[in-house]
Order: C-alpha cells, then sequence, then structure tokens
C-alpha cells in the first residue's frame, strides 16, 4: 500500500499568501503600476497557498530567515539602499537551502513482504 498524504487545496494558509503574495506585490511595483502590482501579488498568493497545502512550511520559514538575514547584512555593509537587494538574495539562498534539505532527507520506503 502505498502511503499517501490528504493535500486540502481549499484550505487558506496566511503564511504562505502572506510571504509569497508580498514577493509577487514587490516584484509587481518593480514593472509599475498598480495593475501589476494587483496581478503579480495575487499570482504570488496562490502559488503561496498552494506550495503550503503541499505540506512545505519549512520552505517558508527558511526564506523568511534567509530574508532578514540577507537584508540585515546588506543593511550592515552597504546601508539601506543595499536591503532590498540583500533581502531578494538572501531569500533565494533560503529557498534553495530548502530545496536542497528536502532532497537530502530520508524518504519513507515501501517494503514489500511476500
Amino acid at each position: 500500500m502505498h502511503n499517501r498524504q490528504n493535500i486540502n487545496l481549499r484550505k487558506i494558509s496566511i503564511p504562505g499568501i502572506a510571504v509569497t503574495g508580498i514577493t509577487g506585490g514587490v516584484i509587481g511595483s518593480f514593472m509599475g503600476g498598480i495593475l501589476p502590482i494587483l496581478l503579480m501579488g495575487t499570482f504570488g498568493a496562490v502559488i503561496g497557498n498552494f506550495v503550503w497545502a503541499l505540506g512545505e512550511q519549512r520552505f517558508f520559514i527558511l526564506i523568511v530567515v534567509g530574508i532578514l538575514l540577507g537584508s540585515g547584512f546588506a543593511i550592515y555593509l552597504g546601508g539601506m539602499e543595499a536591503a532590498l537587494l540583500g533581502a531578494g538574495t538572501g531569500g533565494a539562498i533560503g529557498g534553495f537551502i530548502s530545496v536542497n534539505l528536502n532532497m537530502l532527507r530520508p524518504r519513507d520506503r515501501e517494503t514489500n513482504i511476500s
């Protein structure tokens, strides 16, 4: 038998929506105008809710830690002008670390007893 996890995609997850929705809104602000901000923010929120529903809460936690550390180091080294760049790169590195840790995690293996 396969161990399948029930995924409830209708469940609203505020942390997932917040992290990727805000990120999408910031990306939309670089595009210019209110419409790209709304569209990218909504798109990010949908992706965040989907990923959170799949059970990847660690992914978001490491991204937020990366954002905080990256922006903190950038402010310390380059001033407030570098904070946005540091937050972006820190969040990306946090996401990469999360993906790699997830790939290294041992999986439950099915044993067939015949």
